[in-house]
């Protein structure tokens, strides 16, 4: 996972401009939310689990992104659950998620139950979402410092 290796002077830049506290509130919210709606169905959530094959402890962020990342799943919740919303969930809603928990981890020395089930999951919609993260907040950060911006992470 590419996003864990940004510096944390990039981290915090980021974070400071463009995820703020309101939108993690949100991000976490929409996380929970999501998570115990599917738990409700023992059998898809424990098939979902298996499929992803998550570790046993694995908190609600780190399960959200790595079930969200995945076309399938989110096909089957919408589905299942009968949302009133295009077939995917917004890939921005899952890389600020990601950057905010890499972030909180390097800078504010949080850790996350299950993290480093994340930094092995190879699926083509997590690395959709850790470059969509990486290329955010390298964009945006070398928009305000100009051409000479040179990407420490790299």
């Amino acid at each position: 996972m590419n996003t864990y290796q940004i510096t944390e002077n990039v981290l915090v830049e980021y974070r400071d401009l463009m995820i703020k506290d309101d939108r993690v509130a949100f991000l976490k919210a929409q996380a929970d939310e999501q998570i115990a709606e599917i738990a409700g169905n023992e059998e898809m959530y424990n098939g979902l689990l298996e499929k992803v094959k998550a570790p046993e402890n694995v908190g609600n962020m780190v399960l959200w992104i790595a079930l969200m990342s995945d076309e399938d799943i989110v096909e089957a919740y919408i589905e299942e659950f009968d949302k009133d919303f295009t077939d995917m969930i917004p890939i921005c809603d899952l890389a600020d998620m990601l950057f905010y928990m890499v972030y909180a981890m390097k800078v504010k020395g949080e850790a996350f139950e299950g993290f480093d089930y994340l930094l092995t999951y190879k699926t083509p919609g997590m690395t959709e979402v850790d470059q969509h993260a990486i290329s955010n907040a390298l964009a945006y950060i070398q928009k305000l410092k100009g051409a000479s911006f040179t990407p420490q992470f790299l």
